[in-house]
């Protein structure tokens, strides 16, 4: 399969995480042959906005950047409160984004990447939300509403409807 042998770290909320912003993606990447670690605040169940849970392998601030082959962000509606401002999770996009490695994210975790500096003179797609739009516009990311955009290594989609979208840009990503 084209995706064995890398592991791809996925980044959720530790509550009201977007369902199928997790799951699409995931399944297209495990089918792909994908290993993949599921990370969030800490290491525990993480319980999703439709019901569906995951349990997070281990804390983001225990992950690294070297042992990952991508990165995907995963918002929701507590993307703000758990995920925005966590220095650590702002450190290890920009590890991996340095690295030349795949950054995703979809929905209002789009923030996370604005803030790390990742999006700078970017267009930018995030969740219709004006309090991320102004995020991103803070950050110097010009917001567009697009539903899926990909800047080399970076791919960003706009929310839930997109996720397998999504999943199948970082998938081609991964294995191109």
């Amino acid at each position: 399969m084209k995706l064995d042998g890398k592991k791809i770290l996925i980044v959720i909320p530790p509550t009201q995480f977007r369902d199928e912003e997790f799951f699409e993606p995931k399944k297209i990447l495990q089918d792909e042959g994908a290993t993949i670690v599921v990370a969030s605040t800490t290491a525990r169940i993480c319980r999703g906005m439709k019901g569906g849970s995951a349990q997070a392998d281990i804390s983001i601030a225990d992950a690294k950047a070297d042992d990952y082959a991508g990165l995907v962000l995963c918002g929701g509606s507590s993307a703000p409160e758990f995920l925005w401002n966590d220095k650590k999770l702002q450190e290890l996009v920009t590890a991996i984004a340095a690295a030349g490695k795949v950054v995703a994210a979809i929905c209002l975790a789009t923030v996370v990447l604005a803030k790390a500096k990742l999006l700078a003179s970017r267009e930018a797609t995030v969740y219709f939300l004006p309090e991320a739009i102004q995020e991103l516009e803070d950050a110097g990311a010009k917001y567009v509403k697009e539903t899926l955009l990909i800047h080399n290594n970076i791919i960003l989609a706009e929310g839930p409807p997109d996720s397998q979208r999504f999943g199948q840009a970082i998938r081609a990503a991964l294995a191109g």
